[in-house]
């Protein structure tokens, strides 16, 4: 994966506008976004240091420093030692905090304005920073970082489109293999393993079978409910590639459809659709959602779909903005949509379709090539 300076000069620009003299980033996806490292464990804390006009600081444990590749890390790396502690005091029976305030000491900005990503961090740590740096100001930075990931760079494009490359190989598999009588594990057990031998990242796979109307709740996990011939059948994937996440989802069924169950099909279909044709630069997704729901209540009324209609996509799977009727942001050049409507109907099962768009000057991309019509 290739990082770019660029990244960091939009980090310092933004610093330079709010009055902020340094950035304590403790996310692991934006700590990669800065600097490039990819943490090996969540569960042993890391953090990236960024000062105005200088070069990021990276802060892993001692025993963290073997996979830190510095051809990789766009980063000047420190180290603390202790990190001992438990799950309920995460992680303040470590010397990770103390390490920090000492940095921010050593680059002189312990009385300025230091941003934190308050969405991140515990009361408990945010109380401890406070009172080791009293005579520091703190702001919230986590709503500027998620507005500069919102626009991909052409390295980041390149690892998202690898990544629907393998997720597309997963949904493939998956309409390939879906027959009665298997279960959800074993089935999507098996699309997993093709998508990791296809150059998927353990961390970031997962397919999920769904059977009837299991296929409605987010994220839910493949169970032993096997295919009866009646049911409609969500097949949803996701994959990640150099960090970056891909999701695919279709719908199938393993014999005949039911009038009702083609019906529902199709609401999804031109629920996608509807919504693929709304994205445009500049179009505020709380407009597209709020004019899609109002067309998906003329066509189907018994339908249920759920929000949000999708997010932006990249380090992380669910990236704001949303696409709700709540949001308050637009469609910018650059950014990766994920949409993936749910619609269902309690006595004829779900349709679940998603796919991935690339917005630019030249328009909404579908980033995947698989055809919609499953049925």
């Amino acid at each position: 994966m290739q990082f770019t300076p660029q990244r960091l000069e939009k980090i310092h620009r933004s610093m330079q506008h709010e009055g902020i003299d340094a950035v304590v980033i403790t996310r692991p996806s934006n700590i990669r976004y800065v600097t490039g490292y990819d943490l090996p464990s969540h569960e042993v804390p890391a953090a990236c240091i960024v000062a105005d006009d200088a070069r990021p600081i990276l802060i892993v444990s001692e025993q963290q420093t073997d996979g830190v590749r510095p051809e990789s890390v766009m980063a000047e790396v420190m180290t603390y030692s202790r990190h001992e502690f438990n799950d309920w005091n995460f992680p303040q029976g470590s010397d990770f905090w103390p390490r920090i305030v000492e940095i921010v000491r050593d680059l002189g900005v312990d009385r300025g304005t230091l941003g934190l990503e308050r969405n991140w961090l515990s009361v408990r740590e945010f109380d401890s920073l406070k009172s080791l740096l009293p005579d520091a100001g703190f702001v919230d930075f986590s709503k500027i970082l998620w507005r500069l990931r919102q626009i991909k760079d052409a390295a980041e494009i390149e690892a998202i489109r690898q990544a629907v490359r393998v997720a597309e190989i997963g949904i493939r598999t998956g309409l390939e293999i879906i027959d009665i009588g298997k279960s959800e594990t074993e089935m999507s057990l098996e699309i997993e393993s093709v998508m990791r031998g296809a150059g998927g990242q353990l961390r970031g796979i997962r397919a999920a079978v769904l059977v009837g109307n299991h296929g409605r709740l987010p994220f839910a996990r493949p169970g032993s409910a096997r295919v009866a011939a009646d049911d409609l059948v969500v097949i949803d994937v996701t994959v990640s590639f150099a960090g970056y996440f891909a999701e695919l989802a279709r719908t199938v069924h393993a014999g005949h459809p039911s009038a009702d169950q083609r019906s529902l099909f199709e609401f999804a279909l031109n629920t996608v659709d509807d919504i693929e044709k709304k994205l445009e630069l500049g179009a505020g997704l709380g407009d597209v959602a709020t004019r899609t729901l109002q067309n998906a209540r003329r066509r189907g009324p018994d339908y249920v779909l759920s929000l949000p209609l999708g997010s932006s996509i990249g380090l992380d799977l669910r990236e704001p903005p949303f696409i709700d009727p709540s949001s308050t942001s637009s469609v910018r050049e650059g950014c990766v949509l994920s949409i993936r409507p749910v619609c269902f109907n309690t006595a004829h099962g779900t349709a679940k379709i998603a796919d991935m768009f690339l917005m630019s000057h030249n328009g909404c991309e579908n980033l995947a090539s698989l055809s919609r019509e499953t049925l």
